[in-house]
């Protein structure tokens, strides 16, 4: 717990990924996404193979994935409902050394 802050209001708690989340990798591109349905926990986050395929994941408690970073950081370090903006950094995955798409 931080101090002054109340887990599970202030930030999410989850211990499973939340049944019943829209979020699909459908028109994406491969890479990894932020849940803002899921406050950003349920890292859910989600990773999208190339092949359309989704593996989804909870962060650690008081953490939330961080799109820009693409990796669980501290919830008030994250502005969880920016992430949707910030799906197209996932452009950079996927590339040979020449910057092709693979």
């Amino acid at each position: 717990q931080v101090d002054g802050y109340t887990p599970g209001v202030d930030y999410p708690i989850y211990d499973t990924v939340p049944f019943g989340l829209t979020f699909t990798c459908g028109g994406k591109l491969p890479g990894y996404y932020a849940d803002p349905e899921a406050r950003c926990q349920a890292s859910v986050w989600h990773w999208c193979l190339p092949n359309g395929r989704q593996f989804s994941f909870l962060c650690p408690n008081g953490t939330v994935f961080s799109q820009s970073a693409r990796v669980c950081d501290w919830w008030f370090k994250v502005d969880c409902n920016d992430s949707p903006r910030l799906y197209g950094i996932n452009d950079d995955l996927y590339r040979d050394v020449n910057g092709n798409k693979i």
